[in-house]
């Protein structure tokens, strides 16, 4: 399968230049363009027409470059009319075309379509976990990696787009239950409606007794329409604590879900790290262009899914 969804990418990149519709892409790779599209999602992250989306303003970058107007490169990339091209330009990249007739931006990444599964090297994993973690280390040993599949699923793509998050950081022996039940309770006290909730580790800085201690920053993804039931939409205090309002730009990631988390924390989310980490330095971290994507952050989504407690982590690897 990834040879064919490689060779839709390789026939995009080639003709981003001509129009392009779904329905030409799979005839060139000799699918339906629904399995086509359900298949490159899955694989990659995005639709098809999404990577397409892309690929066309990237091409669209170098167009203004020239002494082209905007309207002509608008509607040379497919674009109806100058204003739906310049909200587009602004929305990936954050500013209006003609700021880009100077400048240049980071583009996307060749995009290339792994296996989808965990070959990692076990003694990797293993070596991967600091002194202090000796006991989780033996309990591979013991176990082997097989064993751990049982609850490490597979690697995939997903892109989480842009978002509005109310975000809050705990410092302490245990931030992350602190700054989730505060940011919850915030949500609850002021009758907000949340999408999504991720959380992640955040550098400690300071004398050398704070540094002990572990920093957690949390974030409720939410519509623009509840910040309006907030005390001040960019930041304010609570119960305490510093909040902040975040606009996080889209990123795709590389995912692995780890079954009930909990369970045994420390050998079940440090081996899903260990595990996701390795398949990308076998994958995405050897690529020539890869560069790290600035200002994203290592992502942890706890939910219920079916009456089972899962933890999702996300690297990201690219633009969202």
């Amino acid at each position: 399968m990834k040879h064919y969804l490689q060779k839709a990418i390789d026939y995009v990149d080639q003709h981003v230049d001509a129009p392009l519709n779904l329905d030409h892409i799979a005839a060139q790779v000799g699918f339906s363009k629904f399995y086509l599209n359900h298949m490159f999602s899955i694989y990659t992250g995005f639709s098809l027409m999404a990577y397409v989306r892309k690929k066309k303003l990237e091409y669209a970058l170098t167009l203004l470059k020239t002494d082209m107007r905007i309207l002509d490169i608008a509607l040379e990339v497919g674009y109806s009319s100058e204003r739906a091209f310049s909200r587009a330009i602004a929305q990936e990249y954050g500013f209006s075309p003609t700021y880009f007739r100077d400048h240049d931006v980071l583009k996307m990444r060749n995009l290339v379509v792994y296996d989808l599964s965990l070959e990692v090297d076990e003694q990797r994993v293993i070596d991967g976990f600091p002194e202090p973690f000796e006991k989780v280390k033996q309990n591979i040993i013991e176990k082997g990696i097989k064993q751990m599949k049982n609850y490490l699923s597979d690697v995939k793509y997903e892109t989480i787009d842009s978002m509005l998050v109310i975000s809050g950081i705990a410092i302490g022996n245990e931030p992350e239950d602190a700054i989730i039940g505060t940011l919850f309770k915030l949500a609850k006290t002021n009758g907000v409606e949340v999408k999504r909730s991720f959380g992640f580790d955040s550098p400690v800085e300071g004398t050398e007794d704070v540094m002990q201690l572990r920093g957690y920053e949390f974030w409720l993804s939410i519509d623009s329409s509840e910040l309006s039931k907030l005390p001040n939409p960019e930041a304010f205090d609570f119960e305490g604590t510093q909040i902040k309002i975040k606009q996080i730009p889209a990123y795709r990631y590389a995912s692995l879900r780890i079954t009930e988390p909990m369970v045994d924390p420390f050998e079940r989310i440090g081996s899903g790290w260990r595990y996701l980490v390795s398949w990308l330095e076998e994958h995405d971290f050897k690529e020539p262009d890869f560069t790290h994507a600035e200002c994203a952050n290592c992502l942890e989504e706890v939910k219920n899914v079916g009456g089972v407690e899962v933890m999702d982590i996300y690297i990201p690897v690219d633009k969202g």
